[in-house]
């Protein structure tokens, strides 16, 4: 009998992780990602910070990937609900932060709105929740700890180094912009 409770909370956790994924996908194909990558290479450097970031980020998709097995996926029912909520939030994010982003010739001004006035690193966020999604997903259990650890580690290199350049190439508004949005990516604690 509770098996006839968990099965449509397994499917539509699955749909939604999937269609999440999908969403990422599609918003990252259509152009807005690698719009965006051109304009910031054109004014970021490769730093070491940045570089050990994105090997931290790299290696929590791989430490979540670790946790996968060829059994077949059984999450229990806390991370069913976890995922559910997680993964469309994490798509609905990265969407509207890409929206929100700098627009055709717009490169050289700071971006506060939107998603940006929330947060100033949305995406970091965005993919995040995504990390956490997958690994609630296929049970990942301590793996997903230390993926998270890895994640968090990463985005904070990668994140120091990105505000000091910002800081330095506005320096008036981004301190206002600071001020007025005080959470990097973690809403309420950092």
């Amino acid at each position: 009998m509770a098996w006839m409770l968990i099965e449509p909370l397994r499917v539509s956790a699955f749909c939604a992780y999937l269609a999440a994924w999908l969403v990422l996908a599609i918003a990252a194909v259509a152009g807005a990602v690698p719009r965006r990558m051109r304009q910031a290479a054109a004014s970021a450097r490769m730093t070491a910070p940045v570089a050990v970031g994105i090997l931290l980020q790299g290696a929590a998709a791989f430490a979540i990937r670790l946790s996968m097995d060829n059994a077949p996926l059984r999450p229990r029912t806390f991370e069913l609900g976890g995922t559910l909520a997680l993964a469309p939030l994490a798509a609905l994010l990265f969407v509207w932060a890409l929206r929100s982003g700098p627009k055709r010739g717009d490169a050289e001004r700071l971006v506060t709105g939107g998603a940006y006035a929330w947060v100033r690193h949305p995406i970091y966020l965005a993919f995040l929740a995504m990390l956490v999604a997958t690994g609630l997903v296929i049970s990942g259990g301590f793996k997903l700890v230390a993926a998270v650890g890895l994640y968090l580690a990463g985005s904070e290199s990668r994140i120091a180094s990105e505000e000091a350049e910002m800081a330095e190439k506005f320096p008036a508004d981004y301190a206002q912009y600071r001020l007025r949005t005080r959470w990097r990516y973690l809403p309420g604690l950092r």
